[in-house]
């Protein structure tokens, strides 16, 4: 701002000094001015409900803050807090209605200024908030790898196959074209496909031999338990058709709920096709393991009856192109 344009704004605006620390403008409250900043700097703070204040931005000398009150009768829709020893230019809507009528040049060029000020305070809280739910997404993926590492340790012979059958089911996902939001409930949902093992006792877990006809339904009552163990947990309940549905068939005589074809939600199906996989290529107590070519063959031998076509084709172009080798 030129010294002929200073000039002419203090004739209309009203000279304010700060202490550091001090609050100029409480989120919320009444809004009927907008600052520049002669001296010194002002953080721009941003409330959330059970967290601390986020900073959107700092300004300095020749800056503006608090330009809502121009376009918005509302409450305050941020917080301003002086870092420093500050000195301010308050100009109100009424003083600035008369300075739009005395020197509309000026006017109309703090208002382009205020509406740039608008945009990039716009875009920075919306990268904050980006960068807030990849946080959060993390926190919650390292929550239950935690769970998934306590559930794998019972059983040294499956130890690792929570993470390749997530590996799997998370590259199935993209290679099918699921949305962002899909992949990330997949990828949950792989992580927990076998949370309903807690319930099943250690010496059916590692017995070597053929099951009997009550432990086998021992076993396949674990995507029920699975279920039930995520029902009451609200975020994880897209989830929930990865652990319940995993062990389904496609031609209907899988379980729990024997359900067939696209009936059965297509995170169960991808599930299927991953978890059988890493079963098939991993050492079991009562078998050893195939090889993945092996395996492979299988699938694809086994796609319309046991498995999803479509989820098959996809995991064996997955396959062919080296991206699960």
């Amino acid at each position: 701002m030129s010294d002929r344009d200073l000039r002419l704004v203090l004739r209309f605006a009203v000279p304010r000094s700060c202490s550091p620390d001090e609050l100029i403008i409480r989120e919320k409250s009444s809004a009927d001015s907008f600052y520049i900043i002669r001296r010194g700097r002002v953080a721009i703070t941003k409330g959330f409900e059970h967290g601390k204040d986020m900073v959107l931005a700092v300004h300095g000398e020749g800056e503006f803050f608090g330009e809502m009150a121009l376009l918005d009768e509302g409450p305050r829709s941020a917080s301003a807090v002086a870092l420093e020893p500050t000195d301010l230019l308050e100009i109100s809507r009424r003083d600035f209605s008369v300075l739009l009528r005395k020197a509309p040049l000026l006017a109309y060029a703090l208002m382009r200024e205020l509406s740039s000020r608008l945009r990039g305070t716009g875009s920075l809280l919306v990268t904050q908030l980006e960068r807030k739910n990849q946080q959060l997404a993390q926190a919650y993926l390292d929550t239950l790898n935690a769970v998934v590492n306590t559930l794998e340790a019972r059983d040294p012979y499956t130890r690792g196959h929570t993470e390749r059958v997530t590996r799997i089911a998370k590259a199935l996902a993209r290679r099918m074209g699921l949305s962002a939001e899909d992949q990330f409930a997949i990828e949950i949902g792989a992580l927990l496909h076998d949370v309903g093992k807690i319930g099943v006792p250690d010496a059916i877990l590692h017995k070597t031999g053929p099951l009997e006809a009550g432990e086998t339904q021992e076993i396949r009552e674990h995507p029920s338990k699975g279920m039930h163990i995520l029902d009451n947990i609200g975020y994880l309940g897209p989830a929930i058709p990865c652990v319940l549905n995993h062990h389904e068939r496609f031609d209907g005589k899988g379980y729990p709920q024997k359900i067939a074809g696209e009936a059965i939600p297509l995170p169960g199906r991808i599930i299927s096709v991953a978890d059988a996989f890493d079963a098939m290529t991993s050492d079991r107590p009562y078998r050893r393991k195939m090889s993945a070519r092996r395996a492979v063959a299988e699938l694809v031998r086994h796609a319309g009856r046991q498995f999803d076509p479509a989820v098959v084709a996809a995991f064996k172009e997955l396959w062919d192109s080296g991206e699960l080798e």
